[in-house]
């Protein structure tokens, strides 16, 4: 009901009764949007007289699925009012998804708007332009909700005659969108694709000198939602799947160029279609998750599933040069990309066509994978393949880049990931003729010139891990963390056979993480600085592994969230000889962290406190070595005498 005011003359006297706005609920009830009969609705009416606060719902006859055309040429009126919630998933037979992101995606999605003729709303405003388009455009509103439609189209010519087509586009100040749980680009039978020139885009509206950036926007699963799995998108056959400018852009729980059944993509470059990557986000970009925020809620759904993408050096018409890209000026600060499946499918097996940089355009503080402060650290690390299928990536068209265009003064924290056959990672030792490395590690490192990556001894056993990393500049690095990885056979053996003399080991990575050490703490049986030695007897590696580590340096104190936090290059590969049991004491304690529990190795008295400063209490029952679970709270562990 909305707002009415009755005027009453009583005696020279006016009564003005005034009711609030109450939001409305408008039903679509029929797919004609040309000529709806008497009593019908049809969804171009239901758009042009949505106001702030109304949901507009389905109810459409018949079984489905219910195919909107979209009308032509003009397309629907813009979303205009804060808080319109457009929902797909009231039409009757349409169901959320409701299995795990790492399953198939099973929703069933009734409502499709159908743009393949060519039906869409050009966006001639500042920010876009006369060859641009949208099915549901969405200008100056807060606070839109798109969920539980379909999306088709087709990838239009970006001219003033065929402009291009995207599928949600939010402009001229809109800002805190939240789509969820579409299907955009895939047909109601989860395999025929009819993708658009982009999936969902914000882009920025200057205003008399002002800028204004499409912040705070949501594409999949919101924090703390109820049943996230409803929220998953599927996003397949977009030139450009997403494309954003602004700050704290939140991107979690979404299959990107690949199909629901989460193991087949589709790849526009093999279909002769143009691809720009999965996601684009620009100008002031700082805050941005991608894949799951580590906050210990819904962080297993909150991962992402990437296709990859075929590089130009394979096809310089329809290649690309990266899957994620980062644009235009602005710090980029607290980036995180956690927790995603990439080139991978959802049973970390199946393998998509894969060869770009991951990531292109990192200019500040950054973390792929893990933060390592006992919240969820096991489900940020992201999985990575690359350079696949085999036939395709070799010779001159693999290209030299992990992280693409990474700025000198970046911090790039790369811990606890899953690593198939990438270029060596993080940042290439080629470029430059190695110059770049060289400066962007003299940050942290006293003497870069003596080396930027740490040692493995070749005397390194199954209990004993020996070696050295660079010696850091503690007044800005204070704390340096040795991660343990077994080594990626698969890119040392593609690597050394491109035979690059500055990687005489292949493309040396960490394919499996299996713990983590602090260099010069008492367990670092190495006094030495830049050397250690550690007792690693508890991890129970198999004789004969391969092993490889990085060197992490730290601003923040051991398990701060999002701590900033800059890896080394994985160390020369060496494969652990069998080793003799250690008879030298650990040290009064030792903490290793392994998989998702910790052990702790101590002498005498084992107490635990949720602060450094106590109150400290004895760990009931413990007994050396003491193990228990990662969670989500902060534990502080000493050793007292008995």
């Amino acid at each position: 009901m909305r707002r009415f005011v009755f005027g009453i003359g009583l005696c020279a006297s006016v009564f003005c009764f005034c009711f609030p706005i109450m939001a409305t609920t408008i039903m679509v009830t029929t797919t004609n949007n040309l000529s709806p009969a008497t009593g019908e609705v049809s969804l171009a009416q239901a758009l042009q007289n949505a106001q702030s606060g109304d949901t507009i719902a389905f109810n459409i006859p018949g079984p489905g699925p219910q195919y909107i055309v979209t009308p032509s040429p003009a397309g629907y009126s813009p979303i205009t009012g804060d808080n319109i919630i457009i929902d797909g998933y009231t039409q009757p037979g349409a169901v959320p998804n409701a299995n795990p992101i790492l399953a198939a995606n099973n929703a069933k999605i009734k409502i499709f708007l159908d743009s393949r003729e060519g039906g869409r709303t050009v966006l001639n405003f500042d920010g876009y332009g006369n060859s641009e388009a949208a099915i549901l455009p969405v200008v100056g509103a807060t606070n839109v909700t798109v969920r539980g439609l379909g999306f088709l189209a087709r990838i239009a010519d970006n001219t003033a005659e065929d402009p291009s087509i995207y599928c949600v586009a939010f402009g001229a100040k809109a800002m805190s969108g939240h789509v969820n749980g579409c299907w955009m680009g895939v047909d109601a039978d989860g395999r025929s694709v009819f993708g658009a020139n982009a999936g969902i885009t914000g882009f920025r509206y200057r205003e008399n000198g002002i800028s204004f950036l499409v912040d705070n926007m949501v594409l999949g699963v919101e924090p703390n939602a109820i049943k996230p799995e409803a929220q998953f998108n599927v996003i397949a056959g977009m030139k450009i799947p997403i494309g954003i400018e602004g700050n704290n852009t939140r991107i979690s729980g979404n299959f990107i160029g690949v199909l629901p059944n989460g193991t087949n993509e589709f790849n526009n470059t093999a279909a002769g279609l143009p691809n720009e990557g999965a996601i684009q986000i620009g100008r002031t970009d700082g805050g941005t998750i991608i894949g799951t925020d580590g906050d210990g809620v819904n962080d297993a759904a909150e991962r992402n599933v990437f296709a990859g993408v075929t590089p130009k050096t394979v096809d310089p018409v329809n290649g690309y040069d990266h899957l994620i890209e980062f644009y235009g000026s602005g710090q980029r600060t607290n980036i995180v990309i956690a927790g995603n499946y990439i080139g991978v499918g959802i049973d970390g097996a199946t393998r998509f066509t894969n060869g770009a940089p991951v990531i292109s355009g990192l200019t500040a503080t950054a973390r792929i994978g893990s933060d390592f402060d006992a919240v969820s650290d096991t489900v940020e690390g992201n999985v990575i393949f690359n350079n696949f299928p085999a036939s395709v990536f070799q010779g001159d068209v693999v290209v030299k880049d992990f992280l693409e265009d990474v700025s000198e003064d970046a911090i790039i924290s790369l811990r606890g990931n899953k690593l198939v056959n990438n270029f060596t990672p993080p940042v290439s030792p080629l470029r430059d003729d190695g110059a770049f490395l060289t400066a962007y590690y003299s940050k942290a490192i006293l003497d870069p010139e003596s080396g930027i990556a740490p040692t493995l001894s070749d005397s390194t056993s199954v209990t004993r891990l020996i070696g050295t990393i660079p010696v850091a500049d503690t007044n800005s690095y204070p704390l340096a963390v040795i991660d343990l990885y077994t080594a990626d056979p698969e890119g040392m053996a593609a690597g050394q056979a491109e035979a690059v003399p500055q990687l005489p080991n292949g493309f040396v990575q960490g394919l499996i993480y299996l713990g983590s050490f602090f260099e010069g703490s008492a367990i670092d049986l190495d006094p030495a600085p830049g050397k250690f030695s550690f007792n690693i007897g508890a991890l129970n590696i198999p004789v004969g592994t391969r092993l490889t580590i990085t060197a992490n340096y730290s601003q923040d104190r051991l398990g701060t969230h999002n701590a900033a936090t800059l890896t080394t290059l994985f160390s020369n590969p060496v494969v652990a000889k069998e080793g003799s049991p250690i008879s030298e004491p650990p040290g009064p304690l030792s903490v290793v962290v392994s998989g998702n529990s910790v052990r702790v190795t101590f002498t005498g008295v084992l107490q635990s406190a949720a602060s450094i400063e106590g109150p400290w209490n004895d760990v009931s029952g413990a007994a050396n070595p003491y193990t228990t679970p990662l969670d989500q709270r902060t534990r502080f562990f000493r050793a007292r005498s008995l």
